[in-house]
């Protein structure tokens, strides 16, 4: 498993009971599903770590079920539909990871004005935030470095005037992005003020540049899915990686330089034509502990 995938892991799947309100088509494996009446009568029992909720039925009073959750000291992740934004009650003190779902309700959708945390929800143990907005907001839920001054990880779509950007930018206590659609954001200079350790970037428009990746010079995990423009590994070499995963990335150039990078210990290179020749792609394994070369 990559760097990356278990540090995700460790936010979003904990060990204790996962509770899913919603549709069964999404139940995530070894969850319980249940309905919100039989999750009020059963969570003081049950103690749930983690929470999917994805229920849209409008005859729960969400504030009254918010509120509810609120004291549920036992959550350490929560997933939670856009359909109960803006919170009226703050996630429990416990809570480590909050990952927004699109809305549900599309009337709800439809009539939404921009969210807006007030000044006093302070979230400060939050350290995981997540929020692919299909709705094509790109609002981040409302959040801001005020509202989770301790964030550590987010993950989101980038808007095209890079407002979402300007935000991230913000999260003083920062080590990890997912960024897609990041277009032709130069985001390395945007980043360049924020200790990033861990970067995964996908959705490049043409004319993306990788010249300024040097500016992240704390870079430690690099994941990049679908580049198709010409890419010089050379512009990596200096940095102190420890992992490089590249997907669907089919100009790559100077692949060799992987071998240069003493603090490397993963590469994992997956359908990008073939940018190794044999005799670098056994150097690779024969140096690393762990190389995953495919479909080249």
């Amino acid at each position: 498993m990559s760097y990356f995938i278990k540090a995700r892991s460790n936010y979003l799947f904990t060990e204790g009971p996962e509770i899913f309100i919603g549709e069964s088509n999404l139940l995530p494996d070894g969850s319980i599903r249940l309905d919100p009446k039989e999750f009020i009568e059963k969570a003081n029992n049950l103690r749930p770590t983690a929470l999917w909720l994805c229920e849209a039925d409008s005859n729960v009073n969400r504030e009254e079920f918010l509120k509810f959750i609120s004291n549920l000291h036992s959550l350490q992740s929560i997933h939670l539909a856009n359909d109960y934004l803006p919170l009226a009650s703050l996630p429990p003190s416990n809570i480590k990871a909050i990952s927004l779902l699109p809305f549900i309700d599309q009337e709800l959708l439809d009539r939404c004005v921009e969210f807006r945390w007030q000044p006093e929800q302070i979230v400060p143990d939050v350290h995981f935030f997540s929020f692919f907005d299909f709705d094509g907001r790109y609002d981040l839920g409302g959040i801001s470095p005020s509202t989770f001054p301790g964030l550590k990880w987010i993950e989101c779509f980038i808007d095209k005037k890079g407002r979402t950007l300007d935000t991230i930018q913000g999260f003083s206590n920062l080590t990890t992005a997912y960024l897609s659609h990041v277009r032709k954001h130069d985001v390395f200079s945007i980043l360049q003020g924020l200790r990033i350790k861990m970067l995964k970037l996908e959705g490049f428009d043409r004319g993306f540049s990788f010249q300024n990746i040097g500016k992240l010079d704390k870079l430690e995990v690099l994941h990049l899915n679908s580049y198709r423009e010409n890419l010089d590994l050379r512009l990596i070499v200096d940095l102190p990686l420890k992992e490089v995963f590249l997907l669907n990335c089919t100009k790559l150039e100077h692949a060799e330089v992987l071998l240069q990078i003493p603090t490397l210990e993963s590469v994992h290179i997956i359908d990008c034509k073939k940018p190794l020749s044999d005799a670098i792609k056994k150097a690779l394994k024969e140096k690393l502990p762990l190389v995953d070369v495919d479909f080249q």
